[in-house]
């Protein structure tokens, strides 16, 4: 739980780092694909450079493809996860422009705490099948209307548009199953390196294909794009990610989906309310809505581990 906390709290500060790249090379989809290429050759060199992970990945592509031809353990698919991770960043760069920052976080968490919700029904994750209970209904929306009322004084900051909308929400119920299949993965394999692995390749080649994309659709000029190489943290977006991918995948399992994205996104608030109170402008009060949304949050959190915990009645197979 304090380790789903704390990624949750890094992703904060992965945001704000990846905003100001974004900023600096005017191209939101490049900034997002240099995050992941950043965050592809540490994890690589991670995994390869240890025997235990080099046969964690050979165990992985035994589990999906036996060498004796018996029935494969995983179905390929399962190794798509990292789609969701790069279906959220392209969601990232192209709606908050016309959501604003207030609308597009609450729909991201609306959907993603619905669907973590029948994610666990359908025992897509490691955990199995979870049911689908008042109380864990109740703390989804309860987290949902605690993130809504953290962001509230910032409703209304951009435009509108449906098309938007409807693709926050769409990223938002994927990175439930990013998640749950994330887990999978690393169950297969026996570690968690290995599921960031095959997570970062994913999402690295779909952003890859979306960057080629954009370039086709809406030319302009990307070889001639000025890295800002000045300041060398612009660049530490992707060692963020590597941390919050292997930790989902290595607690995903005892957590479930659920709980999981609850104990995120409060850690996504406790370190908005850190950087409000020591990098926010000065003589700025700290946010009180904010502080009211995470205590609303944190109730939520508090009823989906007692969800989690209460004796069960046997879900149907």
């Amino acid at each position: 739980m304090v380790g789903a906390v704390f990624v949750g709290a890094l992703t904060v500060i992965q945001s704000k780092i990846n905003g100001e790249l974004g900023a600096a090379l005017g191209d939101g989809f490049f900034a997002a694909w240099i995050s992941f290429s950043v965050g592809l050759i540490a994890i690589t060199a991670i995994v390869f450079g240890s025997g235990s992970q080099r046969s964690a990945v050979r165990q992985l592509r035994a589990a999906v493809r036996p060498p004796d031809g018996s029935a494969a353990l995983m179905k390929p698919w399962f190794l798509l996860g990292g789609l969701g991770g790069a279906t959220f960043v392209a969601a990232q760069s192209t709606t908050v422009q016309y959501l604003g920052i207030a609308v597009f976080t609450v729909s991201i968490v609306a959907a993603q705490n619905g669907n973590s919700l029948f994610v666990d029904r359908a025992g897509l994750g490691p955990a199995g099948k979870q049911q689908l209970t008042v109380r864990r209904i109740v703390a989804a929306l309860i987290a949902t209307v605690g993130v809504a009322i953290a962001v509230s004084s910032r409703l209304g900051e951009q435009g509108f548009a449906l098309w938007a909308l409807a693709f926050a929400l769409f990223a938002g119920s994927l990175i439930a199953i990013q998640q749950a299949i994330n887990g999978r993965v690393a169950a297969a394999a026996g570690s968690a390196w290995v599921a960031g692995l095959m997570n970062f390749i994913v999402g690295w080649l779909g952003l890859s294909v979306a960057v080629v994309a954009y370039q086709l659709v809406s030319p302009h000029t990307f070889g001639a794009t000025q890295l800002p190489w000045e300041a060398p943290w612009l660049y530490t977006g992707g060692f963020i990610g590597v941390a919050f991918i292997v930790v989902a995948a290595a607690v995903v399992h005892s957590l479930g989906v659920l709980l999981f994205a609850l104990l995120s996104i409060t850690g996504q608030m406790v370190g908005a309310l850190v950087l409000d109170i020591f990098a926010g402008e000065p003589g700025e009060p700290v946010n009180f809505l904010l502080i009211v949304g995470l205590a609303i949050t944190g109730g939520a959190v508090a009823l989906a581990a007692i969800s989690r915990g209460a004796p069960r009645l046997p879900v149907d197979q």
